[in-house]
């Protein structure tokens, strides 16, 4: 169940930290493929946007971590953890200067 919260945690910061960005008319509402598209369309983001790449790395890893959460706690799968919550500071500490 941790490993569940924890994803979810993830989930929610990043849109946190998205969403903060008072520069942008659409909010981030989650880290689907489709929600990613309609927020990038939105907000007229390119396709090559760094905060783009992250946010689509980070959904993807999510996604990764929610497929092998039936699985035993592996060191691949805390590996992948620890590398989310890594992209996530590096989102913070990096949106001002990528909007």
């Amino acid at each position: 169940m941790d490993e569940f919260l924890n994803r979810i945690t993830a989930q929610r910061q990043v849109i946190n930290i998205v969403n903060q960005e008072k520069k942008l008319s659409f909010p981030l509402i989650g880290l689907s493929l489709k929600s990613i598209e309609r927020w990038k369309n939105e907000n007229s983001i390119s396709d090559d946007a760094e905060i783009l790449m992250v946010i689509n790395l980070i959904s993807s890893k999510l996604f990764f971590l929610a497929n092998k959460s039936q699985e035993q706690i592996t060191n691949e799968y805390k590996l992948l953890s620890k590398n989310v919550s890594e992209l996530i500071n590096h989102l913070k500490q990096n949106i001002k200067n990528w909007l």
